[in-house]
């Protein structure tokens, strides 16, 4: 990867929605994670940090403290104003009577924080930034209307594995790019675990596939180094969750040229 290219089209395309949606700032929801560390890295360096307010949404009752210490801590590093508000007392409020189903709550809960995203746009004058990357796009992994439903994704035509480069190239602390990446919507839940394949495996799956042109009838490839049943289970996150991909949003398009010394 030609990280200097990457970051100059990425800032490039920062600025140009920032002044084509006549905005006063970028609201990023910052987690502690990898993806959200880079967004906020990139926002900061490209808008200047007085035009980046990050929010930390944790829920206690499934946020590690790490976390939200992870985020205080790229928030001050990139000298962003910052907000924590703690969601889990009103999504608990919100759903009590409600059927007792960890997915379902769990969704809401993403959806929880983006509607507060939106909230301090609106407020702000400001546009949100959403922090997905390549890897959830393809597979579907993201909540519709939830992290899925940014303004714009500055990162979504990264995969992981690229951002966890991209992220030492700009200078995002260790212990976060090293940190197992979860959506945090449950205790103990990590993006691997559920989707049961290493990133690096899915990284080079995806690399192999067309995953927008997969069908029932599609011939898995046999990859080197890849167990046939991570294709499969690659591939059926792929077709399961197709509904996601009906109405994209803008992201910044990085072309094989920028990724190449």
């Amino acid at each position: 990867m030609n990280e200097e290219k990457v970051f100059d089209k990425v800032s490039k395309f920062l600025r140009k929605e920032f002044v084509s949606r006549n905005a006063n700032c970028v609201v990023i929801g910052i987690s502690g994670g990898i993806d959200s560390s880079v967004t906020a890295y990139l926002a900061a360096k490209s808008l200047g940090p007085k035009k980046v307010l990050g929010l930390l949404l944790p829920d206690y009752s499934v946020t590690p403290k790490i976390d939200v210490k992870h985020g205080l801590e790229i928030s001050k590093l990139l000298g962003i104003n910052h907000k924590v508000i703690e969601v889990g007392k009103g999504k608990k409020m919100l759903l009590k009577g409600f059927p007792n189903d960890k997915l379902a709550r769990g969704n809401f809960l993403v959806r929880i924080r983006m509607a507060i995203l939106y909230y301090f746009a609106a407020v702000k004058g400001g546009i949100v930034v959403g922090t997905a990357d390549k890897s959830e796009f393809q597979l579907g992994y993201f909540t519709k209307y939830g992290d899925g439903g940014a303004d714009i994704f500055p990162i979504a035509d990264l995969y992981k594995t690229e951002v966890r480069q991209f992220a030492k190239y700009l200078g995002v602390p260790d212990a976060i790019i090293k940190k197992k990446s979860s959506a945090r919507i449950w205790r103990g839940q990590t993006a691997e675990g559920e989707i049961g394949v290493s990133y690096e495996n899915i990284d080079t799956i995806l690399k192999n596939i067309q995953y927008n042109k997969l069908s029932n009838a599609s011939k898995l490839p046999s990859i080197d180094g890849v167990d046939k049943k991570d294709v499969e289970l690659v591939v059926s996150w792929i077709q399961s969750n197709s509904h996601k991909h009906e109405n994209p949003i803008p992201i910044c398009k990085i072309g094989k040229s920028d990724l190449i010394y």
